[in-house]
């Protein structure tokens, strides 16, 4: 199924709009200058943007606001998708107990051979950049991400 961007672009903005309006809701953080809404607003405010400008190329599109006909995907990007909602669903569950680098390798290695990656390809970047990740968060940002497994490792 292939939907307009007449459809998509208003969409994002109400996306954006909503979490605009939840980040307003955030506590203030003592002492810090910028608060915790200062992120989310920044992303609603780009989604609204976004959402906009897809909006108006939509607008320029003849075409009907929703095609089934047109949705032929290859298999292996549909079960991307499907490990991509599965991952993430999955994530709610396994994130604490396998920690971050642990479960964001297996998440990111089989989204990228879903994808076409080559397998010497995925067996550098996946642990690299997640790493990397996990020590930005943690070192640089101070955020606390569950080390699971790898506990006294990271």
């Amino acid at each position: 199924m292939k939907l307009s961007d007449r459809l998509i672009g208003p969409a994002l903005i109400l996306l954006g709009s909503g979490v605009a309006y939840a980040a307003s809701g955030l506590p203030a953080v003592p002492g810090v200058r910028f608060g915790a809404d200062l992120m989310p607003t920044i992303c609603g405010a780009m989604l609204m943007i976004f959402g906009a400008v897809i909006t108006r190329a939509g607008l320029r599109d003849a075409g009907p606001a929703v095609s089934i006909a047109e949705w032929r995907v290859p298999l292996s990007q549909r079960l991307a998708a499907i490990w991509a909602i599965g991952g993430l669903v999955a994530g709610g569950f396994l994130f604490e107990p396998l920690g971050f680098v642990n479960f964001g390798v297996v998440f990111m290695a089989g989204l990228m051979l879903l994808m076409g990656a080559r397998g010497v390809t995925v067996a550098l970047v996946a642990p690299i950049f997640v790493i990397a990740l996990h020590l930005l968060f943690t070192r640089v940002m101070f955020v606390d991400l569950p080390a699971g497994v790898l506990e006294g490792w990271l």
